[in-house]
C-alpha cells in the first residue's frame, strides 16, 4: 500500500508540473507569435509616451528577434509613423500617431470638433434621396448625420450600436449589424458581421477613419477590428464618400486601410485648405452655414 500511494503521489505531481510546464509554454508561444499590427501598436504606444524606443528593449519585452524588430521599424519609417535612429526609432515631429490604446473613448470624442463634423455630414446628407439604401460606418464622424436621415424614406445599415441606440424615426428603416461588440468604440465586428453585411447593396457607403496623410494620399485607423467592415462595406457599394474634419489631416493611426482613390468625394470642412498641400480632385468643402 504505501508503494501504491507513493506512486500515485509522484504521477500526480509530474502530471501537475507537466501542466505548469504546457502553461508556460502556451503563454510564450502568444506572445512569440504576436501579430505584426500587434507589435506596431505597442510601438507606438510606446513612442507617444517615451518619445524613443529602443531596438533591444523591445525585443525582449515582445520576445522577438532583433531582426523583427528592426523590420517592423522600417515598414513602419516607410509609412511615415516614426523615424529610424541608430539603436531604435523615435516619434516623427511631424505628425501625431494614434494607436488603439491611447485613442480617447467615443464618448469623449463626441463634442470634438462637433461643429465641423456637423457641417460635413449635413451636406453628404443632401446627396441622399428617398428609396436609397445606406451604410453608415461607426465613430463620432459619422453619427451626426442620423439626424438628417431619419426624415428620409431610405434603408439605413450600420454595425454602430451609437446610432442604434439614437435611432428614433417612422419613416426611415434601420437595419442593425450584429457582430463581437468593441465597447470602447460601440462597433460590431468581426466575422459575424462581415458575413451580414455581405447580404446588402448599397447606395451610398458613408465612411470615417482616425486621420490621413496629405502627402501620400491614405487613410489611417487606430485598429485592426474595424477596418474589414469599412472595406467590405465600400466593396458592396455604389459609391463611397469619407467623412472628415480638418483636424484628421495632422493625425496618423499605425494601420492605412486604403487610399484616397478608392472613394468617389472625401468631404471635409474648410480648415483642410489652409494646408499646404495640394487637393486631390475628389475633395468636397462642406458648405459653411
Amino acid at each position: 500500500f504505501p508503494f501504491i500511494f507513493i506512486h500515485c503521489v509522484l504521477f500526480l505531481r509530474v502530471g501537475y508540473a507537466k501542466e505548469q510546464i504546457y502553461s508556460i509554454m502556451k503563454q510564450d508561444i502568444e506572445v512569440k507569435y504576436m501579430l505584426a499590427h500587434e507589435r506596431n501598436d505597442y510601438i507606438l504606444t510606446k513612442l507617444n509616451a517615451k518619445g524613443c524606443v529602443n531596438v533591444r528593449h523591445l525585443s525582449q519585452e515582445l520576445a522577438v528577434s532583433e531582426v523583427t524588430i528592426r523590420r517592423d521599424l522600417e515598414e513602419m519609417e516607410k509609412q511615415g509613423l516614426l523615424i529610424r535612429i541608430h539603436g531604435g526609432a523615435k516619434k516623427n515631429p511631424k505628425t501625431d500617431i494614434l494607436s488603439k490604446n491611447d485613442e480617447s473613448r467615443m464618448l469623449d470624442r463626441l463634442q470634438l470638433h462637433f461643429e465641423q463634423k456637423n457641417r460635413v455630414c449635413k451636406q453628404a446628407a443632401e446627396f441622399i434621396k428617398d428609396g436609397d439604401c445606406v451604410f453608415l460606418d461607426g465613430g463620432t464622424s459619422i453619427f451626426p448625420m442620423l439626424s438628417y436621415l431619419q426624415t428620409k424614406k431610405i434603408k439605413i445599415v450600420t454595425h454602430s450600436t451609437l446610432i442604434q441606440e439614437h435611432f428614433d424615426s417612422d419613416v426611415a428603416e434601420l437595419f442593425a449589424i450584429g457582430g463581437r461588440l468593441i465597447p470602447e468604440y460601440k462597433m460590431a465586428v468581426g466575422p459575424i458581421a462581415l458575413e451580414t453585411l455581405q447580404r446588402f447593396n448599397f447606395d451610398f457607403a458613408f465612411i470615417g477613419c482616425a486621420g490621413i496623410d496629405l502627402l501620400r494620399h491614405k487613410v489611417y485607423t487606430a485598429e485592426m477590428d474595424t477596418l474589414a467592415v469599412k472595406k467590405q462595406a465600400m466593396q458592396l457599394a455604389q459609391q463611397s464618400y469619407l467623412l472628415i474634419d480638418s483636424s484628421k489631416t495632422k493625425i496618423k493611426g499605425f494601420c492605412s486601410f486604403t487610399d484616397f482613390s478608392r472613394f468617389d468625394v472625401i468631404l471635409c470642412d474648410e480648415g483642410v485648405l489652409q494646408e499646404d498641400e495640394e487637393l486631390p480632385e475628389n475633395f468636397m468643402i462642406a458648405k459653411t452655414e
